[in-house]
């Protein structure tokens, strides 16, 4: 008799397994997936989208078809909108943005719901190259060189954008004389007003470095590269990404042109800290509408975890970017959009002043 009833339950079991796996395979049978970029076509945020979803579809049960559109504008805020205001929360659209958690500690009037409303799916990390013309009067032979030019012009998105901060903040705290020209709708815009010469200094994602960059204006001897931002370890060390052995970082330049024992301090620097900290976290998002539907999390979540194990797509990924990215899951992607609330208020009043400052002069 309890064999019988074991046998049973463990029949019951998994027919209960099998039942699950076929409503996971209905799940997105038949359906399109939509996979929305909230920067224009051609930047980094595109080119690591467009290489997702390359790839994603065979790691979804059903195996949907997949979208990829772009919906910029508003610092990346016009998407941000219209996945809380009018996605479907049947779990058909995704976003894979490039997020700017400084909207929502800045409480922009662009930025309509707060990060944490909505379903996260995963994250990417990626380092961040500031670069400049090799050709900013009166040259640059070497990094340090970018101290002895005087008002060229630093091209970049919004003033409130992290990327902008993070690049002004940085040229701030090693003295550079510059001119802040903001506003570009997105950094291949920006780009390309680099390359024609608009503005002379500007930064960028590893992939839009590697993919983008790399090809058209370093090898060429058109631009090269500053620094990149410095990741800060669980001790509070400061160290150069794996990804960029090649370019020094920023803390490696300011020794080099203030001393080997300086080290910078102030508000300054810890407004800094505080974004390289959120966006070393994640610098690109992939989430879902609030409300969606837990499946269509579930499913996604585990569709990513297995896309980074796909050695098809890392062998793609390489070779545009030339690295791995490391990938951030749901749960890990929610704690880091709670830092968001951690925020000191003193650090928060100067980057709103320094915005505001940005604002009033560009």
């Amino acid at each position: 008799m309890t064999r019988l009833v074991v046998s049973t339950l463990a029949g019951l079991a998994l027919a209960a397994a099998a039942g699950s796996g076929i409503a996971e395979a209905q799940h997105y049978k038949g359906k399109t997936l939509t996979i929305l970029i909230n920067y224009p076509p051609g930047g980094p945020n595109d080119i690591e989208g467009r290489l997702i979803g390359r790839h994603i579809a065979k790691h979804i049960p059903g195996d949907p078809t997949i979208v990829v559109k772009n919906m910029a504008g508003g610092a990346g805020n016009i998407g941000i909108n219209f996945m809380g205001d009018s996605a479907p929360k049947d779990g058909t659209t995704m976003a894979f943005f490039t997020w700017n958690p400084l909207d929502q500690i800045l409480q922009s009037e662009g930025l309509r719901f707060k990060y944490e409303q909505f379903e996260w799916v995963a994250g990417v990390q990626q380092p961040v190259v500031v670069y400049a013309r090799r050709d900013t009067p009166p040259g640059l032979k070497e990094p340090r060189d970018i101290l002895k030019a005087s008002q060229f012009k630093a091209g970049a998105l919004a003033p409130a954008s992290h990327g902008t901060l993070r690049m002004t903040m940085s040229l701030d705290l090693l003295g550079v004389n510059y001119r802040l020209v903001a506003g570009y709708k997105g950094l291949k815009e920006v780009e390309t007003a680099v390359q024609q010469n608009e503005v002379q200094l500007s930064n960028s994602s590893l992939p839009g470095w590697r993919a983008s960059i790399d090809p058209t204006m370093l090898k060429t001897g058109i631009v090269m590269p500053l620094y990149h931002f410095d990741s800060q370890t669980a001790d509070s060390r400061f160290v150069p990404s794996p990804a960029l052995p090649e370019v020094k970082t920023f803390l490696q330049l300011y020794k080099e042109v203030k001393g080997a024992d300086a080290m910078p301090s102030g508000p300054t620097w810890d407004a800094l800290i505080l974004i390289n900290s959120m966006i070393d976290s994640m610098f690109r998002v992939a989430f879902l509408p609030p409300g969606v539907n837990k499946e269509s999390l579930a499913i996604l979540r585990t569709a990513f975890t297995n896309v980074w194990k796909d050695e098809a797509f890392m062998a793609d990924y390489e070779k545009t970017v030339r690295t791995r990215a490391g990938l951030v899951v749901g749960p890990e992607a929610e704690r880091a959009v709670k830092a968001l609330a951690e925020a000191k208020p003193s650090t928060v009043a100067f980057i709103r002043d320094y915005v505001a400052k940005m604002e009033r002069q560009n």
